[in-house]
């Protein structure tokens, strides 16, 4: 059986004995996956609210339609929640919190994969009369059942997984005659070759085209923090405790000969954005164009100007940079470049869809949920995303597939980063880097000082 991780909470097991009180039985259900579901319906009508991001709103048109096809008294009402321009995930997951803690909210809604720790007190988990932890085990690949199995419970059913890969721009390799083998680079030893050759400075010493975007934080580069966390990963290290209470990325590995992977790894990131490093080749600095000053443009932003040569992002971006460059532009996707090919490492970024603990019909929303998730009703959702399936025995049909295939090599070995309190991580985070980069501290000072930060956050679980 695949190891799971365990969170314990005093008031989860409140939740749960007042949820399972609350909760009438159920028999037979039509859904017939692997494990069917073993309730009956009940006859009222019944409407399920269900909060989604990202996807358009028609991305679950097709699965809605034939679940109610099925179960005529059920009605799925999707509510799209859009972040403005000015807000982010984590006020989304702020608000969702206060809604389900003040007992409103959703039926259903989308959880990140590093947020269970933070929010299983909200979630009824799935019952075993809809899906056994051992029928999950077998379906998913083992990060998911990491990320939304604990206490031999499962908290989320997954649609797509996504982690970290490389993008690159096929005619500024081409133009830089970068050889063969190195198109794409497979290890980082890879990409400080071609770097140098990618680089193309203004005489003034400006940046004018980047080999690859990294070395700042997050206004420059917005999964920064996920970056560092898998070179950190790759060089050896480990981002929190086996408990996830404490962060160990500052910490040794070879107790008779200490080495220290989050301060090689850190130096590393940083020497992309160093002036003084030969690795330069991005910068967050200000310069003179025309009379203006200007900075160079973020990572994205960059690539899609034909001003940067390769960024690491998600699959998510493939479809932004296509909208935004037309047919012209000519780019590839790779897996993220590794420091050691036999010890792979890379970050998974994904959402799950659960069910809230205030649902007066959770057994019947956990059945739409798993009905939803199907090989049959996925494939639809996935033509409409273009998103790659989260199921084991699908990832082989990615294979080769454009854009898509890195996320599916990769996720055997894609690893998810807890934090208890994301977005203050990540201005640790920040804050670590640029204490390099504009502060003139010292690599071991600057990762030290940012474990101990972390470790002095406030951890607030909900318990409402």
């Amino acid at each position: 059986m695949k190891k799971s991780i365990q969170y314990l909470s005093l008031f989860l097991s409140i939740s749960l004995l007042l949820g399972a009180a609350a909760c009438r039985p159920l028999g037979p259900s039509n859904n017939t996956d692997k494990g069917q579901s073993t309730f009956s319906f009940p006859k009222e009508d019944i409407t399920l609210t269900y909060y989604r991001l990202w996807d358009e709103d028609d991305a679950l048109d097709d699965t809605i339609s034939s679940y109610k096809q099925l179960h005529k008294n059920i009605t799925i009402s999707v509510r799209k929640i859009a972040i403005p321009e000015n807000k982010t995930i984590y006020d989304y997951q702020s608000d969702l919190i206060k809604q389900i803690a003040d007992g409103e909210g959703p039926d259903m809604f989308m959880i990140h994969n590093d947020w269970l720790p933070y929010q299983i007190n909200q979630i009824f988990p799935v019952p075993s009369s809809v899906m056994a932890v051992d029928t999950y085990e077998q379906k998913y690949p083992q990060v998911i059942v990491d990320d939304f199995v604990a206490n031999n419970k499962i908290y989320a059913i997954p649609f797509y997984v996504d982690n970290l890969m490389l993008f690159y721009n096929v005619d500024l390799f081409s133009d830089a005659r970068i050889p063969r083998e190195k198109t794409p680079p497979k290890t980082w030893s890879d990409v400080i070759d071609i770097v140098p050759k990618l680089t193309k400075l203004d005489t003034d010493g400006s940046i004018k085209q980047a080999g690859i975007t990294l070395g700042t934080d997050d206004k420059f580069i917005p999964r920064f923090a996920e970056i560092m966390a898998a070179l950190i990963i790759q060089y050896g290290g480990e981002m929190t405790s086996t408990d996830h209470t404490k962060a160990t990325f500052n910490l040794p590995v070879n107790a008779d000969k200490p080495y220290y992977p989050g301060e090689n790894a850190l130096k590393f990131y940083t020497d992309f954005a160093n002036p003084s490093s030969p690795l330069y080749t991005y910068s967050d600095a200000t310069y003179a164009d025309e009379e203006e000053t200007k900075k160079f443009p973020g990572d994205i932003q960059a690539f899609m100007e034909g001003k940067a040569a390769m960024f690491i992002g998600y699959s998510y971006n493939v479809e932004n940079i296509k909208k935004f460059t037309g047919r012209s532009f000519s780019f590839a996707t790779a897996n993220l470049p590794q420091l050691r090919l036999e010890t792979p490492a890379t970050i998974a970024n994904y959402w799950g869809e659960t069910v809230s603990k205030n649902s007066k019909y959770p057994q019947v929303a956990w059945d739409f949920l798993k009905y939803a998730s199907q090989k049959q009703q996925l494939r639809s959702y996935l033509n409409n995303t273009g998103r790659v399936s989260s199921l084991e025995d699908s990832l082989d049909t990615y294979a080769g597939k454009l854009y898509l295939a890195p996320v599916a090599n990769q996720i055997k070995y894609s690893q998810s980063w807890y934090r208890s309190n994301t977005s203050e991580v990540e201005k640790i985070f920040a804050k670590m880097v640029n204490n390099v980069l504009h502060n003139s501290i010292p690599y071991k000072t600057a990762i030290e000082l940012a474990a101990t930060a972390i470790n002095n956050l406030t951890q607030q679980p909900w318990s409402k």
